[in-house]
């Protein structure tokens, strides 16, 4: 009787790991990867949480904005530069180039839907305090460089261009190139 326990425990093990044995392979789509770069010529290289950043500016009110040309408080945000090598290049200059509002420094909000603000943009300020125009015609100020790594500071910040500031959505985009010299 005991045998036949072990024996009737054998060939149900059996039985269990032999589906295993047999199981058919199977391949199945499982997405796709995308490598997203550039080889650059060039005395640094942008870090790449500098590429695509997203400055939060926060909720402001209306009532912050009681005449054209009133801004908010500056948002902080960093252009970072890796791999400095100041043999072969000692400076660097940003431009920003995105849709311009009713000044060649003031960046327009995107899109133009009824949840958008109006009569508002966004001025991008360097570290000296002067406005970079978003219409890409001009580098801002130089910037000395470091061996290694090079946080630049800049700041963001609202911009009324009306007399009345109507709520809703204030997002804006701009691109940046950097000039090395």
């Amino acid at each position: 009787m005991k045998l036949f326990k072990i024996s009737g425990l054998a060939a149900v093990l059996t039985m269990a790991f032999a589906g295993y044995a047999n199981a058919a392979t199977v391949t199945v789509s499982g997405g796709t990867v995308h490598f997203v770069g550039q080889i650059v010529a060039a005395g640094c290289s942008v870090d790449s949480e500098s590429m695509n950043q997203t400055v939060e500016m926060g909720q402001v009110r209306t009532s912050a904005f009681g005449a054209k040309g009133d801004k908010s408080d500056a948002k902080d945000f960093n252009i970072t530069l890796n791999n400095c090598d100041t043999t072969i290049a000692k400076n660097a200059a940003f431009s920003f180039l995105g849709q311009t509002s009713t000044a060649s420094d003031i960046l327009a909000l995107s899109g133009n839907t009824d949840g958008s603000a109006k009569n508002i943009g966004i001025n991008i300020v360097d570290q000296s305090g002067a406005n970079f125009k978003v219409d890409g015609s001009t580098f801002g100020a130089k910037t000395s460089l470091v061996d290694g790594k090079n946080v630049i500071p800049l700041t963001a910040r609202y911009i009324s261009t009306g007399d009345t500031v109507v709520a809703g959505q204030a997002n804006a985009v701009a691109t940046f190139n950097v000039q090395y010299d």
